[in-house]
């Protein structure tokens, strides 16, 4: 009996002294933070395992590592899947049917009942710096806390949302679009500039906007429905330039019967066309009275106005020649157009609101060109006609001379030959002669320039009209005669030109 109560009282002092050095399941009380703890005391890992399986382990050096036995870092978590917006994932914040947070080797996605949610960074405030830019000490991106952004640097410009520092071997802003939507769209309501682009280096000769299309649409293209679709100004240079290879250097177009182009001083153009082919054109018929026209046009000698606003338009000073455009629409109203000038057009730093409208009527002067021409036509065909009376008068003069002096010839027995009309001739020409009763064979002969009989025409008594045609003749100088009774009365010159 003794035995048994010395052995039952070793067994009790035994699990006293069990307990005493364990952990209990259901807790433990009186231990010492510095003197109790869970672990190894040698190099060995402290190794967690579920069902068998090994689930976490903390190495010697303290690296604690889910889903490796080799942690690398403090906390080594060894990814099994990828994010996904309703994957449990590899590390989850919070709850999947819930707002969560999901993370794996590269990727960080929130999320809210399997959908994609905004991800905060520093949302209470101070800023953001993401990556690293050209391997120096500088941020790729970089959030202040105040909202605004900075790219390449963490410097950031008061009073612009986004700040682009480019270096000298990295430009600003690359957007490539392989689809057909826009590059940049930049949209805007009120006053003020939609976007504005400086160059302020003094001795660059760059150009401060670069258009550039290998397709068949514009390098630049401009629109404005209340002001100009492209406004170019310079100091001391071009305010616009534009060059093409093999199409137009610029291009403008206008709708609403308002112009392409309001050029506001003078024009300087190495060449110049208006589109006039046939095929552009119908109901094409001649008109007349052209003279008639520009007897009743008014050419003036004036001075264009300076005074006010009229300055911003900038005319020229000085004296100068032309037409009122109220007169030649009396005459020609298609020549004349009802314009305006916005004086915010010479000023487009000033408030638009201020603009003065100026309503004025322009002329196309270039359309009076076919008027004027077709008078000088109509001038030249009196000319002729002038002309053609004028000839007519002087052989008759020259008959009646001819005459006179063909009676006082006793020695060709009253006959006479006198000049063709008209001389020179192209197409058909008259040679008058005559031919007396007491003569009783007579003939014209008409020779060319070797002297070879070329034509030949029997004459009887009486005045002859001999028409001559030229038409299978050629140019150059020809000689006829008249013979009366075998004898040569005279020899005239007849000259042909075609």
């Amino acid at each position: 009996m003794k035995k048994k109560l010395y052995s039952l009282l070793f067994f009790s002092i035994a699990v006293i002294a069990a307990h005493a050095q364990n952990w209990l399941l259901n807790g433990n009380a009186g231990i010492s933070a510095a003197n109790n703890f869970l672990g190894t005391t040698d190099t060995k890992p402290v190794v967690f395992k579920t069902n068998g399986a090994e689930r976490m382990r903390i190495d010697k050096t303290g690296n604690i590592g889910i889903g490796t036995t080799n942690p690398g870092a403090r906390f080594n978590i060894q990814v099994g899947s990828n994010v996904s917006l309703t994957g449990t994932d590899s590390f989850l914040l919070g709850s999947l049917n819930s707002f969560n947070l999901a993370f794996d080797n590269n990727e960080i996605q929130a999320r809210i009942n399997g959908k994609g949610n905004t991800l905060f960074l520093n949302y209470w405030g101070g800023p953001v710096w993401i990556g690293n830019h050209n391997s120096s000490f500088v941020p790729a991106v970089y959030a202040a806390k105040d909202g605004k952004v900075g790219i390449g640097s963490s410097n950031v410009t008061s009073g612009y949302a986004l700040t682009v520092n480019a270096t000298s071997t990295l430009n600003g802003i690359n957007v490539t679009d392989p689809a057909d939507n826009y590059s940049i769209y930049c949209s805007k309501s009120g006053s003020g500039r939609n976007a504005y682009f400086a160059n302020t280096s003094p001795g660059t000769s760059d150009a401060t906007i670069y258009g550039s299309n290998n397709g068949y649409g514009e390098g630049v293209y401009g629109s404005g429905n209340n002001a100009a679709g492209v406004f170019g100004y310079s100091t001391s240079s071009i305010g616009v330039y534009g060059k093409s290879g093999s199409y137009y250097g610029i291009y403008a177009l206008g709708g609403g019967g308002a112009y392409s182009a309001y050029i506001n001083g003078d024009i300087y153009a190495t060449g110049s066309y208006v589109g006039s082919d046939k095929t552009l054109k119908q109901d094409i018929h001649d008109f007349s009275d052209a003279m008639t026209i520009i007897n009743r046009l008014q050419p003036k000698q004036y001075q264009y106005r300076q005074d006010g606003n009229f300055k911003l338009m900038s005319f020229p000073q000085g004296e100068h020649y032309g037409l009122i455009a109220q007169d030649v629409e009396k005459i020609l109203p298609g020549l004349v157009k009802e314009t305006k000038f916005e004086t915010k057009l010479a000023n487009p730093d000033a408030d638009p609101r201020s603009s003065e409208t100026i309503n004025f009527k322009a002329l196309n002067y270039t359309e009076l060109i076919p008027v004027i021409i077709k008078g000088m036509q109509e001038q030249q065909q009196t000319i002729e006609e002038l002309r053609q009376q004028v000839n007519d008068l002087k052989q008759v003069l020259l008959a009646a001379t001819n005459v006179s002096d063909a009676k006082s010839n006793t020695e060709i027995n009253g006959a006479y030959l006198l000049q063709n009309s008209p001389n020179p001739v192209n197409g058909s020409s008259t040679i008058r002669c005559y031919v007396p009763a007491s003569v009783k064979q007579a003939q014209l002969l008409v020779y060319n320039m070797n002297g070879r009989l070329i034509r030949s025409f029997p004459l009887s008594n009486g005045m002859y009209d001999v028409a001559i045609t030229v038409g299978s003749l050629s140019s150059g100088q020809y000689t006829y005669t008249l013979l009366a009774d075998g004898k040569k009365v005279d020899t005239k010159t007849l000259a042909i030109t075609k």
